[in-house]
């Protein structure tokens, strides 16, 4: 099980996700530090376990700010810091011409089903980024994104995150349902599960749901997982 701790950014500092009402998000209160400093908090989190792998949602860039476009040049000062971590980042990222600036950072960029206008803007992306990552979004309303893309599983990446935003920040669980099901419909295809772990029993009811990932934030600075809760499932 490939475990990867999630940060959201906004205005240039660390956010507590909750349920995807992005306009209620506010500083994170992590147990983990005091900051809430982009270098400060993955610092903290590498304290816990030595992820291998870090996910950004920016939040500005996906909600269209327009005085704080992105968070690119923050996300650019503090790679260095970090040499052996993969860096997805979710930028709402809707273009080619949107997508190369990430590429030229050496960034693993998600291609969100929520910020795609069609099939054919994704194709072109995927070309271009055979290595990116498709996120498939769930809000409370069901499925953001072109509904082809929900069945065209060739179209896929390997791996897909299935996002299931009402979940996140809610201490309700995961949506262990549906990606049970993904998994039987689909065995061959990676499946990462993101949205509602709040401790090791649901990491393991995903394991068993065949998730091939999870990603986690919440669980993480509430300190509901330890190292060595983190090293079995990386097992």
């Amino acid at each position: 099980m490939h475990i990867i701790p999630v940060i959201d950014l906004m205005y240039g500092q660390v956010v507590q996700a909750i349920q995807g009402q992005r306009q209620h998000y506010r500083a994170i209160q992590s147990q983990l530090t005091d900051s809430h400093a982009l270098l400060d908090v993955i610092t903290a989190i590498l304290q816990v376990y030595a992820f291998d792998c870090l996910y950004i949602a920016d939040l500005n860039a996906i909600t269209g700010q327009q005085e704080m476009p992105h968070h690119l040049p923050l996300i650019k000062q503090v790679m260095p810091h970090f040499p052996a971590l993969q860096w997805w980042v979710d930028a709402g990222l809707n273009s080619t011409e949107g997508l190369q600036p990430w590429l030229d950072a050496g960034i693993r960029p998600i291609i969100a089903s929520e910020t795609l206008v069609d099939m054919e803007t994704y194709q072109a992306m995927r070309e271009m980024a055979a290595h990116s990552i498709l996120s498939l979004d769930f809000f409370q309303d069901g499925f953001h994104g072109p509904d082809r893309l929900l069945t065209a599983t060739n179209l896929w990446s390997q791996p897909t995150i299935l996002m299931s935003l009402p979940k996140v920040g809610a201490n309700q669980g995961p949506d262990v349902e549906k990606i049970s099901l993904l998994k039987k419909q689909h065995p061959q295809q990676a499946i990462y599960a993101a949205g509602g772990v709040r401790h090791g029993a649901d990491i393991q009811a995903l394991a068993h749901a065949g998730a091939d990932g999870v990603l986690i934030a919440s669980a993480l600075h509430q300190k509901q997982l330890t190292a060595s809760d983190l090293a079995a499932f990386a097992q």
